[in-house]
């Protein structure tokens, strides 16, 4: 297990782009959002990134609260997150629980999966019994 990871997490939601900033991010990472959007390919690089998310319902707006973290292995962290944002055209607020799962190598953020909800993100890092 490593806490230097759940660090390097946690630095990473201090910044305003957490997922979109290149720097905990490394240049080729990979971005799935297929929980969410299933027919959305997974991205990669912190540009296609940054364009999906400009291009996205809530563009600017959605930015992160993380709840709880998870040292799942060597290289992974789980984290629970609150996602707020406001609809683009609709003007809807959206306020949403659901978890990130990161994979660190090298001191870099590689990879990053969405998950919908907590209970399915939980067993899918092998931690159904945690809650």
């Amino acid at each position: 297990m490593s806490q230097a990871n759940v660090e390097i997490v946690r630095e990473a939601y201090l910044d305003p782009a957490p997922l979109a900033s290149a720097t905990h991010v490394a240049p080729d990472a990979e971005f799935d959002f297929t929980a969410l959007y299933p027919d959305q390919p997974v991205l990669v690089g912190v540009e296609e990134m940054r364009s999906f998310r400009d291009a996205g319902p809530w563009g600017r707006s959605i930015h992160f609260e993380p709840e709880r973290y998870f040292d799942v292995d060597d290289e992974r962290v789980l984290v629970f997150v609150r996602a707020i944002a406001i609809g683009q055209e609709s003007g809807a607020p959206v306020n949403t629980h659901i978890a990130h799962e990161f994979t660190i190598r090298g001191g870099l953020i590689v990879r990053v999966k969405v998950h919908r909800d907590r209970p399915t993100a939980l067993a899918a890092v092998g931690l159904a019994e945690r809650k």
